[in-house]
């Protein structure tokens, strides 16, 4: 009798198993940022798809080199880099050179992801990084909006409320609905909120995101700048505008929600959204910054490892 059709190849536990795979969430993810796509491309036209496509081959090369330099299995088929390379030109605006994207996009695999041993030790949200590293070294270039096609808004609201006061804003007279279907300056992926709403939302019914991190990041931020509206409203905007103006949906199901960067447990979860939501509110009235949603995330994924030991249970155990 042969013996080695008996052999069997043993793993470290815990063994659990799982629809879910890498790949899977990867695709989802995608899957709910092609309403956005397609908005963004008719609103900016053929400057954002020119972007969006600079960023993720420039995302995929990026990591299909340095997986190749460091003598590791390319795993680009996964779909990470397409979605870092896609939410870096989500959170710029169509006007940014297409060199910058490429210096984003590569600091956010090599800096945000790479040079911590690949998906699944990076503790920062890649395209955040690549983000970052823009908007602080070209602070005029990646904030340099235009209004988007058929749009009447010259201005971003929150740079508006930050630079010119409340008063500026009011003359504005933003429309709420212009805002949610789109019709203000901002990143291409930013602007439409119904777009991002429709995406989170096939996140939450496929079971890819947790609904806790949403639920506390838009609760906190609704009810922080409701309290300051409420106590002066010559002074504060109506929680409305900090909800459906800036990166701040795109963040709350696209960015924050991350699986690698974000806590492993419920009330971990939760309690990173309100963290990551407060800061946003802290961020936009008393700080330098008037969006801070990529700020106030990276600030929550430093200390995600913390809010994981909150009502953690061992594999396995009952509830």
């Amino acid at each position: 009798m042969n013996t080695d059709s008996l052999k069997l190849h043993v793993s470290f536990p815990p063994h659990i198993i799982c629809k879910k795979t890498v790949s899977s969430i990867n695709y989802n993810f995608l899957i709910g940022l092609i309403p956005a796509i397609f908005i963004g491309t008719y609103f900016f036209g053929i400057y954002a798809l020119r972007n969006m496509l600079i960023s993720v081959v420039t995302a995929v090369l990026c990591e299909a080199g340095m997986q190749k330099f460091l003598k590791r299995e390319i795993l680009i088929k996964d779909g990470h880099a397409v979605l870092t390379g896609l939410l870096l030109a989500f959170l710029c605006p169509s006007t940014v050179p297409w060199w910058m994207l490429v210096v984003g996009a590569g600091c956010a695999i090599i800096a945000g992801k790479m040079i911590f041993g690949e998906l699944g030790n990076n503790p920062f949200c890649p395209p955040l990084v690549g983000w970052v590293m823009l908007r602080l070294s070209w602070p005029n270039t990646i904030t340099f909006w235009i209004e988007p096609k058929g749009g009447m808004i010259p201005d971003h609201p929150l740079w508006v409320f930050k630079f010119d006061g409340i008063e500026a804003f009011l003359d504005y007279n933003y429309h709420i609905m212009d805002l949610l279907i789109g019709k203000q300056p901002g990143g291409i992926g930013t602007t439409c909120a119904l777009a991002l709403i429709a995406g989170g939302a096939y996140l939450l019914l496929k079971r890819v995101i947790p609904w806790q991190i949403p639920l506390g990041y838009f609760g906190s931020i609704f009810l922080f700048s409701l309290i300051l509206w409420l106590s002066n409203n010559t002074q504060h905007i109506n929680p409305i505008y900090h909800l459906i103006t800036g990166s701040t949906i795109l963040g709350g199901f696209f960015l924050a929600t991350d699986p690698v960067t974000s806590p492993v447990t419920r009330w971990g979860k939760l309690i990173f959204g309100i963290i990551c939501g407060s800061l946003i509110i802290l961020i936009r009235i008393w700080g330098r910054y008037p969006d801070g949603v990529a700020f106030a995330i990276l600030l929550g994924n430093s200390i995600s490892p913390l809010l994981s030991k909150i009502k953690s249970r061992p594999y396995g155990k009952e509830r």
